[in-house]
């Protein structure tokens, strides 16, 4: 990790590829910031050319961590395609991002966003219903919109497998959700796996012990193989 720092300021190199292939010990070291003595931290995204859903939510957890300590994230010369990525899926307001024509100030909390999270869904083998998550599940507004899709996936099958691959974050207060389908579906006979979790979200589950009432699977093909 390429860094500097001055008396309040602490500011990270980030790596040319942010997704889940980067370093864990990188990851841990960004997620061990907010208990660091620095008041702001900068990533300095000037040479990230790609970043996948696993970056998003490193960035997500990242930023939470600190506002719960009143400390500051400045994401410093994002390359375009980067800052695209995080206008879509709704965070670009979290941020401070600092750009050529100078700063771009955060102008929203993330329990107030009205973050983008899309669910596709597919029934495999007649009677697997697989919802595919993407985006960011927030707490309000992404928890409303899974429990009113899901309701209406548990009326065509009872074995809900939940594949996470472009989930980029899961925010703790929306287990709740996931726990009471899952009761739903088990008082009737069914189940529900979840599989393509990143490494931030499987830690959030594992982290509450979820993972031991919902199963997890490294891929779609495990997850269903093992309902045989």
């Amino acid at each position: 990790m390429n860094t500097h720092s001055n008396e309040q300021q602490y500011e990270v190199k980030m790596p040319e590829r942010f997704d889940g292939q980067a370093s864990r010990d990188f990851v841990a070291e960004l997620q061990a910031l907010p208990d660091s003595g620095w008041k702001c931290i900068t990533l300095d995204m000037s040479e990230t050319v790609y970043m996948d859903s696993s970056g998003i939510g490193v960035l997500v957890h990242l930023y939470k961590e600190l506002m719960a300590k009143a400390k500051s994230l400045i994401l410093k010369k994002p390359q375009r395609n980067i800052l695209n990525l995080l206008t879509e899926t709704g965070i670009d307001r979290l941020f401070d991002v600092e750009l050529s024509s100078g700063v771009k100030k955060a102008d929203a909390k993330f329990d107030d966003l009205n973050i983008q999270l899309d669910m596709k869904e597919e029934i495999i083998d007649d009677d697997v219903c697989v919802i595919s998550l993407a985006g960011v599940m927030n707490y309000p507004a992404g928890s409303a919109v899974f429990r009113k899709n899901i309701f209406l996936s548990i009326a065509e099958s009872n074995k809900i497998l939940l594949d996470f691959q472009e989930l980029a974050f899961f925010d703790p207060l929306s287990i709740g959700s996931i726990l009471r389908i899952s009761r739903m579906l088990m008082n009737n006979g069914g189940s529900m796996r979840i599989c393509n979790a990143n490494h931030v979200v499987r830690n959030v589950f594992e982290g509450m012990g979820i993972n031991a009432i919902v199963p997890f699977f490294n891929s779609r093909e495990e997850a269903l193989e093992d309902w045989g």
